[in-house]
């Protein structure tokens, strides 16, 4: 099985091609000319420290093309009762990538997670020194320079780097690491890669956002909210990993199992992409 998420038909655009026979991963995303990344997307999961292999291979399950974005939903089983989704979001107009995994259960356990992308040739992850987003790099040989491709920001790990809970975003000779482990019945682990060359370089912070149902403060492998904010644009990003509910995060009403959306000039949310 294949797929192909383009920003639009022009030979600049970014493009993510993905390969899932089986319960192999093969992914590939390219600014225009440049591949940022190529090969197989390898992940690990383990629960009460035992390593989860696939008992199923990848179907998709959702795919959406709109003037918004292309979206594509992905589901492999594991062992011990737990269910692996993928979820893909390229964004048109705002210029990013969401690239999402959720490990659901249904008994509590200790669950560790591990994924690594593979970075094309002379593309490497430049990590800030005090928080934990970073920068994809591609070397200019004859400029003796760089350049900056895109941001990736962990928005599940606290964003600065004091903070030592939860996970880890880093560099490893097989490419870029996400780590993540949480106590609980579920998991969520999603990144956030800004594409827009107009952005690389702005300030930006992002925060995970309290989610409440009937004014009680929701765990984390109920619900998760989070807030990107990128230069003068900001997103709201929520997932339901529970059955979804009535919820509210960021005093927006949510009653779907996934919103990503971004903040018009008045504040007021406008999705993106809601999957009921």
């Amino acid at each position: 099985c294949r797929a192909v998420l383009r920003r639009d038909a022009s030979a600049a655009s970014e493009q993510l091609t993905i390969c899932y026979p089986d319960q192999s991963f093969d992914i590939e995303l390219a600014c225009g000319s440049r591949v940022v990344w190529s090969g197989a997307l390898r992940w690990e999961v383990r629960r009460d420290d035992q390593v989860l292999a696939p008992t199923s291979s990848w179907r998709s399950t959702c795919w959406v093309s709109d003037g918004d974005c292309d979206y594509l939903e992905l589901e492999i089983e594991l062992g011990a009762g737990i269910c692996m989704e993928r979820r893909i979001v390229l964004a048109r107009k705002d210029r990013f990538l969401f690239l999402a995994d959720a490990l659901l259960g249904d008994q509590p356990g200790r669950l560790e997670y591990c994924a690594t992308l593979p970075m094309a040739a002379g593309v490497e992850f430049r990590g800030a020194k005090e928080s934990r987003e970073g920068s994809l790099c591609a070397s200019r040989a004859k400029r003796n320079a760089e350049r900056r491709l895109a941001t990736v920001l962990p928005l599940a790990l606290p964003e600065w780097r004091c903070d030592e809970r939860v996970g880890e975003l880093t560099a490893t000779s097989e490419g870029l690491e996400l780590r993540q482990a949480a106590f609980g019945k579920r998991l969520f682990s999603p990144l956030f890669v800004d594409l827009d060359p107009r952005r690389l370089g702005r300030e930006l912070t992002w925060r995970q956002l309290t989610v409440a149902q009937t004014l009680v403060a929701q765990p984390v492998d109920v619900a998760v909210g989070y807030r990107v904010a990128v230069g003068k644009r900001q997103w709201l990003i929520y997932r339901s990993l529970a059955p979804k509910a009535n919820r509210t995060v960021l005093g927006h009403n949510l009653s779907s199992e996934s919103l990503v959306a971004r903040f018009d000039k008045k504040g007021e949310v406008e999705s993106i992409i809601e999957i009921d």
